[in-house]
């Protein structure tokens, strides 16, 4: 396992990140999409229906709308300067032990599908407590990672070896932290962080100890990552410019259609009613006022 020559008084060696072109690149897209954010919300700050525009994964709309792209966009967003250089400041730290280890072609996948898988157990976590939270942040791909160098450590070095027990010690510093965190009052979305660490491991568990892929296998492993990133990006935009209701929550949606009754916009009540239930289910309590001002709205 190559990671580097050791500089002593740095966090990591000079030439940390050569050879981790994977790592270069996620890198620059979680800061270039943290730009993107500034100018669109106007601030360091999201709102939630930024946030949503955007990408952030939303269990309500993930399971009630098939909003499933948003289980990878949300992986590239963050709520603040500082949620964003705490997880780069880790992927800096831990990716290139991973990619220099076992290659680019096995580091991207993992990384998007150690997101991912974090973000789906957020997402059945808060569709089972009906919670009208988002999630967004790169903290559950870089849980992975850092399973990932455990389980890498491991095996290379034993449960006692220097890397295995670095990485076991920061993942465990990741898990306390969120906890502790949430008992103090934050929000941190705990099952992305679990998640994400038992893809990263399962994932590193599986490489074949000694195998290379070829350059040209590399670069398609490569551009089917791209094209899976892609690929959510444009339905997620697709989402924002064919339905109105994509960038708001349940709550905003109730709003939308008590307005929308008060005002006399029968349309936009049932349009609003419906997409409320496409959410939370039947609503009696909404359907009620909806009905009795504008008449009878289908399932």
């Amino acid at each position: 396992m190559y990671t580097g020559s050791t500089d002593e008084g740095r966090l990591v060696p000079r030439d940390w990140l050569d050879q981790a072109p994977v790592t270069r690149t996620l890198l620059a897209l979680n800061i270039a999409v943290f730009v993107v954010q500034v100018v669109v919300s106007g601030g360091l700050g999201l709102t939630s229906s930024t946030a949503l525009r955007l990408g952030a994964s939303y269990a309500l709309a993930t399971i009630g709308e098939n909003r499933w792209e948003t289980l990878v966009t949300a992986c590239f967003l963050h709520g603040g300067i500082v949620h964003l250089g705490f997880n780069m400041l880790a992927l800096w730290q831990a990716g290139p032990l991973v990619e220099r280890a076992v290659g680019s072609a096995r580091m991207a996948p993992m990384y998007l599908v150690a997101g991912a898988f974090g973000n789906v157990l957020s997402v059945a976590y808060g569709w089972i407590t009906r919670s009208g939270a988002f999630s967004l942040g790169a903290s559950g791909a870089i849980s992975g990672v850092i399973a990932a160098a455990l389980v890498v450590g491991w095996r290379v070095q034993g449960w006692r070896g220097p890397l295995t027990q670095a990485m076991a010690r920061w993942l465990g510093f990741v898990v306390v932290f969120g906890l502790l965190s949430n008992l103090s009052g934050a929000s941190i979305d705990n099952a992305a962080h679990i998640g994400g660490a038992i893809m990263g491991a399962a994932f590193a568990s599986m490489w074949n100890r000694g195998y290379r892929y070829s350059s040209g296998a590399t670069k398609a492993i490569l551009a089917v990552c791209v094209g899976v990133v892609a690929t959510c990006i444009a339905l997620v935009a697709f989402h924002d410019r064919t339905d109105p209701f994509a960038p708001m929550t349940v709550q905003a949606r109730q709003d939308f259609t008590m307005d929308a009754v008060r005002d006399g916009r029968c349309r936009d009540a049932h349009d609003g009613l419906l997409a409320v239930e496409r959410l939370r289910g039947r609503m009696p309590s909404l359907r009620k006022p909806v009905e009795a001002t504008c008449g009878h709205v289908g399932e």
